[in-house]
């Protein structure tokens, strides 16, 4: 016959019956380059690239202000331009459905973020596109947004930085209309230049 008294039996079962504490969700991250598991922290802490091989996690334009630019210090300008659908445009589901579906998933209402912020206390015109929504590819909204932030760049006479976090190209979805954003980006860039501004492209994996 046990000798440990019934209440304390049933405490020390209890605890064994316990649920055991699961490790938190999205504590670890596999790397698509050496397959390793790897502590999420660790790679946030070396700004995306996996610790192991170097290997390059997407990183998010919201992200890529918080490491860039001085904290709490950038203004988003233009965040009311929404892409539209000026040909009716279906693939395998219509353009204005995957719209709403990348918004929903992303946060983003297109694939390109500008604004004024600081680095290092120093004003400047900063921007990005993300590869997140439909490839960071180039239709009629991504390339209105920068030429605006080229031009009040030029206008209020601050360095311009724009990250290039995608390869997308032009929107097949908006045709001629997003053909046309790449020459109006250009032309306001050499405007921008022939003022002598200085315009720093840091192109991203």
């Amino acid at each position: 016959m046990s000798s440990v008294p019934q209440s304390n039996q049933e405490s020390w079962i209890g605890q064994l019956n316990q649920p055991k504490r699961g490790v938190p969700e999205g504590l670890w991250i596999r790397c698509q380059g050496c397959e390793a598991t790897v502590f999420r922290k660790h790679v946030e802490q070396n700004l995306g690239v996996c610790p192991e091989c170097d290997h390059h996690f997407y990183v998010s334009s919201k992200t890529r202000i918080a490491q860039l630019l001085d904290e709490d210090s950038f203004e988003e300008w233009f965040a009311d331009l929404s892409p539209c659908d000026p040909l009716g445009f279906v693939d395998k589901k219509p353009y204005k459905d995957r719209l709403k579906a990348e918004q929903a998933r992303t946060g983003l209402r297109e694939a390109c973020i500008v604004g004024r912020g600081y680095m290092r206390g120093r004003p400047l015109v900063f921007g990005m596109t993300d590869s997140a929504f439909i490839m960071g590819s180039m239709g009629s909204v991504v390339g209105e947004k920068l030429t605006r932030a080229i031009e009040n760049a030029t206008k209020r006479k601050l360095p311009l930085v724009i990250v290039s976090g995608s390869g997308g190209g032009a929107r097949m979805h908006e045709g001629i209309l997003s053909l046309m954003q790449m020459g109006k980006v250009s032309a306001a860039l050499a405007r921008f230049h022939e003022g002598g501004g200085l315009f720093i492209s840091v192109l991203t994996n």
